[in-house]
Order: structure tokens, then C-alpha cells, then sequence
């Protein structure tokens, strides 16, 4: 037996033994890999609430098993078949000797985390052009204003407290905006030469982005994957990109954050006018206050339901969507889209609910702040308050399945847990964890959350030692 599996055998072996045995110390658990970590456990029957399994709580660092409590806190607020609504309308008069709108064209922002984002490239299919045919209708062929994009729905900074340099420049970094656009992250499609150490090129990037000045400082090397990082401030156009990507390759993509979203999504709108005929004389012009006259809406366009925004937001972890929705949770509870009053409404949302929230400090929606802080026993007793509600088959639907879907397809094969276990995975440096359901082999349910944080031994070993947990839940009947 390898080192690093006798680390993980002491520490089921530890687990095992305050399975039955439920006044062990903390330290009895802590198996050679987890000697200076901090883990929490809590485990409860979904029907009754009784406690299967705990350890003593303490408040971690969640990651992504945080969308647990954002997701939860949507469905329960806005319903399962709420929908944001991005608008075009125009202010001014329409001459119909020319054609010609004494006025400006508006783009209205309604904070839809998924307007032309890539896991629902169907529905949003057509929208400009469709936006486009509207204003012929409507008798405009020559804009004398401006196209004006109003992002005053988004309150407050874009990026929340906590998030790290390096990740506020990489795709899965980028803040939210009243008018996201294509998930907010532009492509790089990079080529290499089969010398290590060279600098690569930058073939395309797409979506075009006007006045960005990228600085490129990525090189080839023998290491087999993507090693890059991307650097830039929200709303700044000066970004660079350094780090390596292998030898050889003649169209490698990374993706990076959007520098402004909006802009970017306007400049095609635009493209997309002047091929159907529609010349604007003045600018993009870009207005986070909203101006004081009047707008005549012509065109609508819905996102899909939130029932269905959580499957990717769950399933991919799709931070960029749980920020949208914590500040939509915020501005429906407390009349705006602000950070603090966002984060204040989730907190009410568990009180109200009698959750335990000793030790829960959050202060973004999606877990990409290392900042967060939270007990397991919160995270399951959300989870079961959800369960037992009426959207609990919208919610455990979004959920990733053991050896099926999501983050969790190439984990737990052929185990008991295999199509059976149910939940929201999260990991970033030092940090594991995972919250959902199961049915154990007495046909009862579990709803569960483990947190594992600073452990010394790898990703990959700590989702064996928390498989091993959950396998030994699997197999224990409660004495009740």
C-alpha cells in the first residue's frame, strides 16, 4: 500500500470509527492527509431531519458548493418560471418622409446572465436580427442619435469582495452586468511552434473587441495543458495573457474575461443594423443613470425560465449565473441589485427558514471569494428545506449525478453512488467540498455536505477520502 493511500485508509479508518462511535475528538478523524486541515461533516435523514452524522461544525471555506445556498434562495424568491428581460426600444420622433428617428435607439439591460450565452445558443438564435427586422417595421432605416445601452439595472461594483487577481481576468472570473453577452468571455485562438520556449501567436480572438490591447506573453513547453492566466480589470482594455500552452498546436483556445460586456455586445448589435440596412449617425454610448425621457419598447426578449438557467449554473458551475442571481434575490428583497444588500437578503432568507447560520459569512454568490465562510450543517439544512418544498425536483434536477452529468460524470463509477448520489461539487487550491442527496441501501434519503479545507494531500485524493465517507453514509442504518 502506497503512502498516500495509507493516509487516506487512516483517515476512513478515523471516519469509521466516529460513525460508530459519536463522541470521538476532531482529532480522531484527522487521518495523516488531514493533520493541519479544517473538515466538517453533516449528514440528516431528508424526511425527518435526524441527524445521521456530524462533526464538530466549523465555518470553511465553501468554494462552489455555495451556489447551494444562492440557487436555493432563487427558486424560493423568484419561482422556478422567472425570467429576465433584456429591451430595445427609442426615444424621439420617426419622420416617415426619410425614415429617418430624430432620436437614439435603446439597448435596456434587464441583468439576464445567459443573453447569448453558449449552453443556450437556440433560444437567443436571431435576437439582433429579429431586433433589427422591428426597427424596419417600425418605419426607422436612419438612427440621428445615438445606440444607447442602459446597464442602470445593475447596481454597485461588478466584482464582488474576496475575488483574487489572478481570476477576475479568466473567463470564470468576470463580473456581472446589466447586458452580459456571450457568457462575458471572449476566445483566444492561440498557435505554437514545436520548440519550447517560444512565443506563441494570436490568430484570432473572437468576438472581435475594438481598443482591446492585449499584451501576449504565453509561450510553448512540453506540459500537455493549458497553463495560462489572463490578467485585466473590469472595463479596462489593457489586458495581458502569460504562462505556456504545449508544443504543436496550430488552434488552441483559452478564454478570457470581457472587459466590458456591454460595449461588446453593442458593437455587434450595431454590426448587425448597418448589414440590415440601418445607418446610426452617432455612437455606442454606454449609461449606467437612467435618462429622464421617454422609451418606447418595441422588442422584448425573455431569458429561459429559472428552472432551467440552473442546470448549467449547477451542473458547470457557472459562477457568472449565480452572481446574477444573488443580486436578482437582492433587488427583488430590498429594491436593489447592490452587493450588500444582496448578500443581507440571502442571510434573512435562512433566518426566516429557522437554517443555522453560525459561522456563515458570505459575501458573493457563487464561492469564487475565499473570503466565504460556512458550516456543513447550514448547507444540508438548506438542502433539505429545498427537498421538501415545492421546487425540490427543479432543484435536485439541476444537480450534477454521480457517473452521469455535470462536474460529477467521471466520478464515483461502478460504486454505490453511481447514478444515486446527487450534488453541487466545489474546488479551488486547498479546498474540497460537496452538498446534496443520496439513497442509502435501506431505501432512506441522505442530504449531506462535506468541506474539506487545507488538507496536504491532493485534489484527487480528497475526493477518494470523501467518496469513502460517503460510501460508509451509504451503508449505516440510523439506530432510530
Amino acid at each position: 500500500m502506497g503512502f498516500n493511500n495509507r493516509r487516506i485508509f487512516f483517515f476512513l479508518c478515523g471516519f469509521f470509527t466516529l460513525l460508530t462511535g459519536w463522541a470521538q475528538p476532531n482529532s480522531e478523524i484527522k487521518g495523516l492527509d488531514l493533520k493541519t486541515a479544517g473538515l466538517s461533516v453533516y449528514a440528516i435523514n431528508a424526511e425527518d431531519g435526524q441527524v445521521i452524522y456530524q462533526t464538530p461544525q466549523i465555518s470553511l471555506v465553501p468554494a462552489s458548493v455555495m451556489k447551494v445556498i444562492t440557487v436555493t434562495a432563487a427558486l424560493e424568491i423568484l419561482g422556478p418560471d422567472f425570467k429576465f428581460h433584456t429591451q430595445l426600444g427609442y426615444n424621439g420622433m420617426i419622420n416617415p418622409v426619410d425614415s429617418a428617428l430624430e432620436g437614439n435607439i435603446i439597448l435596456k439591460g434587464g441583468c439576464d446572465p445567459a443573453f447569448y450565452s453558449h449552453y443556450f445558443t437556440q433560444h437567443y438564435l436571431g435576437t439582433f436580427e429579429g431586433w433589427a427586422d422591428e426597427l424596419l417595421k417600425k418605419g426607422i432605416a436612419t438612427v440621428k442619435g445615438d445606440l444607447v445601452v442602459d446597464i442602470s439595472q445593475s447596481e454597485g461594483q461588478s466584482i464582488p469582495g474576496g475575488w483574487l487577481w489572478e481570476d477576475i481576468g479568466n473567463y470564470y472570473g468576470t463580473g456581472v452586468s446589466a447586458l452580459s453577452y456571450s457568457d462575458n468571455y471572449y476566445t483566444l485562438h492561440l498557435s505554437s511552434s514545436n520548440v519550447p520556449g517560444e512565443r506563441v501567436s494570436i490568430s484570432q480572438i473572437s468576438p472581435f473587441i475594438d481598443s482591446l490591447k492585449l499584451v501576449n506573453r504565453v509561450v510553448s513547453s512540453t506540459i500537455n495543458k493549458d497553463m495560462t492566466s489572463v490578467y485585466g480589470a473590469p472595463g479596462s482594455m489593457n489586458q495581458f495573457i502569460e504562462g505556456s500552452i504545449p508544443c504543436g498546436q496550430a488552434d488552441f483556445t483559452v478564454k478570457a474575461a470581457m472587459p466590458d460586456p456591454a460595449k461588446i455586445a453593442a458593437a455587434e448589435f450595431m454590426r448587425v443594423l448597418r448589414s440590415k440596412g440601418i445607418a446610426i449617425s452617432g455612437r455606442i454610448n454606454v449609461e449606467s443613470q437612467p435618462r429622464d425621457f421617454t422609451i418606447e419598447i418595441i422588442a422584448d426578449k425573455g431569458s429561459p425560465q429559472l428552472k432551467d438557467l440552473i442546470v448549467p449554473l449547477n451542473q458547470e458551475s457557472l459562477n457568472l449565473y449565480a452572481e446574477h442571481l444573488l443580486r436578482e434575490v437582492g433587488r427583488h428583497q430590498k429594491g436593489t441589485s447592490s452587493l450588500a444588500q444582496s448578500l443581507a437578503a440571502i442571510k434573512e432568507f435562512c433566518a426566516l427558514r429557522e437554517i443555522y447560520t453560525d459561522g456563515f459569512y458570505p459575501t458573493d454568490g457563487s464561492g469564487l471569494s475565499r473570503s466565504n465562510g460556512i458550516c456543513t450543517r447550514t448547507l444540508a439544512e438548506i438542502v433539505r428545506s429545498v427537498y421538501r418544498g415545492v421546487n425540490s425536483d427543479c432543484f435536485v434536477k439541476s444537480l450534477s449525478i454521480a457517473g452521469v452529468s455535470g462536474t460529477l460524470k467521471s466520478a464515483y463509477k461502478g460504486s454505490v453512488l453511481e447514478n444515486n448520489l446527487h450534488a453541487k461539487t466545489g474546488s479551488m487550491s486547498r479546498v474540497r467540498s460537496l452538498s446534496g442527496i443520496f439513497t442509502n441501501e435501506f431505501g432512506a434519503k441522505i442530504i449531506f455536505a462535506v468541506i474539506a479545507n487545507n488538507f496536504e494531500c491532493s485534489q484527487t485524493e480528497m475526493a477518494r477520502s470523501i467518496q469513502g465517507l460517503l460510501e460508509q453514509l451509504y451503508h449505516f442504518k440510523s439506530s432510530n
